[in-house]
């Protein structure tokens, strides 16, 4: 198995396993819409701890997350713009060893996300006479970090707190934790910033948080952060 399929994996089921998470940040934002993955990351309330699972696919976005020792899922239709599945307790299906699989059963239809140690996503819907509804393939996956040591780059601390930038130079505040991804903001060496969220990102290998500086929030790589 290769260091980022083990990474992404491990990370993934530790976030699943784990029961007593970081104390829940009220300050969140909770506008919802599909255009950023900065927005669309928020599709949760704002007492939510930490993301577990979040992915694309053509039609849907997915987010799985943990608040306090329980799963939920939402689920929003790009399409309609409509969050189809707000807070479903969802389950972590026993599996095989190569692939972890959400379900959430609400309504008339199941619905599966999945990841396997590859990092590739799934999001499957069958409805209740076991029609097939929907199965697509997943892009820009991000996953949960455990606490503790951490295969991700950067500086693994639980959010809800405050951290201090440790950046040579301004650290970018960035739309997406993502590398590349537009900067809508700055914070200079020495500031301190507030962590609201944290995630993996196994396609550049790095932890992020997502972070308020003078009313900017956005996402900063976890190496250029410190816990205060």
């Amino acid at each position: 198995m290769s260091q980022v399929s083990h990474r992404i994996f491990l990370s993934v089921v530790s976030l699943s396993l784990f029961a007593a998470p970081a104390p829940a940040r009220t300050t969140a934002i909770t506008s919802m819409t599909a255009t950023t993955l900065g927005q669309t990351l928020q599709l949760a309330q704002a007492d939510v701890v930490e993301t577990v699972l979040y992915f694309e696919t053509e039609s849907m976005v997915v987010r799985v997350y943990r608040r306090s020792s329980t799963l939920l899922m939402n689920l929003y239709n790009k399409s309609t713009d409509i969050v189809e599945v707000r807070g479903a307790p969802t389950q972590l299906v026993p599996n095989t060893s190569d692939q972890m699989v959400y379900r959430v059963e609400q309504g008339e239809a199941e619905r599966l996300a999945r990841i396997n140690i590859q990092g590739d996503t799934e999001l499957e819907i069958i409805a209740a006479d076991g029609t097939l509804v929907l199965k697509e393939p997943g892009f820009n996956a991000l996953v949960g970090v455990a606490p503790g040591p951490s295969d991700f780059l950067g500086n693994n601390f639980a959010p809800g707190t405050a951290a201090l930038v440790l950046s040579a130079e301004a650290a970018r505040l960035r739309m997406d934790p993502r590398l590349g991804s537009e900067i809508i903001g700055r914070a200079p060496r020495g500031a301190v910033v507030e962590v609201m969220a944290r995630v993996g990102n196994p396609a550049d290998g790095f932890i992020w948080y997502q972070a308020t500086y003078q009313g900017v929030t956005g996402w900063i790589r976890g190496d250029l952060l410190q816990p205060t």
